[in-house]
């Protein structure tokens, strides 16, 4: 152990082989989940991609802060600041050194624990030693309320495999390698006889930085103000706080007056259709030009925040005091959705705009050496954007509890002559399904691309929706049409083509439609079965599948169908489970791999439900997911439909005959021309 207390920079492999890390009593158990797991993930995951193409070297990942403590057993850190990630970097090394036993002498035991906490350091241990089968041991935990933590790791490393699995196998090892040997983090010693309750007093009243999309305003204003143009920096500066409430409608950000020149009264259209048209609403308004700000006005000036919300400053009568509390949850941030609407300005210096708000600032260079034009565009596309978004994108409702989410397709029009708002549904033809299969549909592509960076579906909606007519209203069936062809290309052509594969980058772009129909004989829909394997297959492939047998279900009119049309996507299932499992239960029982990591013998469970099932057989797992349907995904309730019609769960029988039937949906699917009909496809006999 270094005894110096000059800060090292040390990579994760040094600071993982570099003695105990013990986590104390008076700090919080572990706590990461699935988003924060994840954007770690895919931060370093497009720091090594983008050190194999030399575009970067090594990556920065934060400040581990320690106290040495030296007892007469053995010498160990004390973490002060920074365990929810040591924890996540060690979980994570585990899970990479299982899949990869070259990597075996990167951490050769677990180097943290928790102090007082048995259960968790020795989740922990079991983790280390066996982390693709801890499953099994975790299934055995006690259930409730669980004080040490424990459950946390197990779920953290749950996602963690989830998610690795879920990189192709070539950027996964590049990944392994590059957090080893090239991600660092600053490990700072404090001096002996710190104060340690006066330093974590410190820490927790840091003053609150100001955000980059902050910084980012203030910087387009000064542009603006350095051309002389006064009007459209309070078109931006009004424009930019209005888009900026993500969890309220755009028209909620403007004034009643000025809502009455932008937006139509039934909220279908935007009544200005171009930046000089959006200049010249503000004419004749009573009210002061902004002003760039510096960054302490910034900080000022900004909305108060309380609970992740919102806090109004001004209460008017009881109708705009209602408005004023109709608050949804979006699929996207506000940096991640100026990113949107920059990748979509026209011009080369934007194609290759990042959705990855590191890189927000960098981002907008171009945009900042441009014309007062440009930058006057982009307010306006941003304007457009966020109405296209409010009144066409899912979002879930205000009272969504937990795990459970409720989307809705909702568009805001206005309930008076005083411009006062009302949420309706975003179609009136209630003769038509559009709406509903939109909603399920995106919520889909939704759960299955959770990262803002990955959010891609959301940039190909944006843009068709952009691209769109502004002097009529979206065409429901043309949209949905638009979704399920962008659904169907991201599952059948997304990361085919030999050296070099089609992306999602491309095919957002296509200039005329998402995807054009291929026949059950294409060399792309042959290929589904070895692609849709474990390992291979993703989260849009399940959820995919899913949105097709709800359809079905749709069309049905048998027991049992009710519940199927009731289904729900969810954010929480994310985990690849095998039915029967990967480990030889006894003698001859077990499936050679063709079989095993077939697309019938998976399904999409939560982390949750995937740590209980462990290494059980077929029939006690069918008992815990059937005593659990409403959290089930319909590919598995499909799977207990075949496995109850044979009584058992053969390679042979059930199992192939039900990924018959999913490949056989799938097929369907693609070969449609029009919208997917959801009708039942034949299946071949089983021998």
């Amino acid at each position: 152990m270094n005894n110096k207390h000059e800060p090292q920079l040390l990579t994760v492999q040094q600071v993982l082989a570099d003695g105990l890390y013990s986590i104390p009593v008076y700090q919080r158990n572990y706590a990461w989940g699935a988003r924060e797991i994840g954007q770690l993930i895919a931060d370093v995951n497009d720091y090594a991609q983008r050190n194999a193409q030399n575009l970067v070297h090594d990556y920065y990942i934060g400040t581990l802060v320690v106290y040495a403590r030296r007892t007469e057993q053995h010498q160990h850190w004390e973490v002060v600041d920074g365990q929810q990630r040591l924890t996540t970097l060690s979980l994570l090394v585990s899970v990479l050194r299982a899949m990869y036993p070259e990597l075996e002498g990167a951490m050769a035991r677990m180097p943290l624990q928790f102090e007082c906490r048995e259960a968790s350091s020795q989740a922990l241990k079991t983790v280390f030693a066996q982390p693709l089968q801890a499953a099994a041991q975790a299934k055995d935990k006690p259930d409730g309320d669980d004080a040490s933590g424990a459950s946390s790791i197990w779920e953290g490393r749950a996602i963690i495999e989830g998610l690795l699995r879920e990189l192709p196998e070539a950027h996964r090892k590049v990944f392994a390698h590059f957090l080893l040997e090239r991600v660092q983090l600053l490990r700072v010693d404090l001096p002996a006889r710190t104060d340690l309750n006066h330093y974590f007093e410190v820490m927790n009243n840091r003053g609150e930085q100001l955000a980059k999309h902050e910084v980012l305003k203030a910087r387009l204003l000064g542009a603006l103000q350095q051309h002389g143009e006064h009007a459209a920096m309070k078109v931006l500066h009004t424009v930019w706080d209005a888009c900026a409430v993500m969890d309220r409608s755009v028209q909620s950000g403007f004034v009643p007056d000025l809502r009455k020149r932008i937006f139509a009264a039934d909220g279908r259209l935007l009544l200005v259709k171009n930046a000089q048209q959006l200049v010249a609403c503000f004419g004749g308004l009573d009210e002061t030009t902004a002003a760039p700000k510096s960054l302490m006005q910034l900080i000022a000036d900004r909305p108060r925040i309380a609970g992740g919300q919102l806090v109004a400053t001004q209460v008017g009568d009881d109708e705009e005091d209602e408005e004023s509390k109709a608050q949804f949850g979006s699929v996207i941030n506000f940096p991640n959705f100026l990113l949107q609407v920059l990748a979509m300005m026209p011009g080369e210096a934007f194609e290759s705009t990042p959705l990855d708000d590191k890189h927000l600032l960098t981002a907008f260079e171009p945009l900042l050496r441009g014309g007062a034009d440009q930058i006057l565009e982009f307010g306006f596309r941003l304007l457009r954007c966020r109405f296209l978004l409010d009144q066409h994108v899912i979002k879930s409702s205000v009272d969504s509890q937990g795990d459970e989410e409720h989307w809705q397709l909702q568009r805001c029009k206005f309930r008076n002559d005083k411009a006062v708002l009302l949420w309706v549904n975003a179609f009136d033809d209630a003769g038509q399904d559009w709406a509903e299969r939109l909603r399920m549909l995106q919520a889909a592509l939704h759960v299955s691309y959770m990262l803002p960076t990955r959010k891609h579906w959301l940039q190909g909606v944006l843009r068709w929706l952009y691209q769109q007519d502004a002097e009529t209203a979206i065409d429901g069936a043309a949209f949905l049409l638009a979704l399920e062809g962008l659904a169907k290309a991201f599952v059948l052509e997304e990361g085919a083509g030999g050296p070099e594969p089609v992306t999602y980058e491309a095919l957002v772009r296509r200039s005329t439609q998402f995807f054009k129909p291929h026949r059950p004989d294409s060399e792309l829909v042959r290929a589904l079965p070895s692609k849709l394997t474990y390992g291979r297959a993703r989260l849009v492939d399940f959820n995919f599948l899913d949105y097709l047998l709800w359809l079905q279900a749709r069309h049905e009119d048998k027991p049992g169908a009710q519940e199927w049309r009731d289904f729900a996507f969810t954010s929480t299932r994310r985990s690849v489970e095998h039915l029967h499992p990967q480990t030889e239960l006894f003698t001859g029982n077990s499936w050679d791999d063709d079989h095993l990591h077939a697309l019938g013998n998976l399904c999409l469970v939560s982390h949750t439900m995937n740590s209980r099932l462990g290494n059980s057989g077929p029939e006690d797992k069918f008992k815990q997911l059937v005593s659990e349907k409403q959290s089930q995904s319909l590919k598995t309730l499909a799977m207990y439909s075949a496995f109850s019609v044979e009584s058992a769960w053969a390679s042979g029988g059930a199992m192939l005959r039900h990924q018959r039937e999913m490949l056989g949906l799938l097929e369907a699917a693609f070969a449609a021309d029009g919208l997917i009909n959801g009708a039942p496809a034949p299946v071949e006999a089983v021998e």
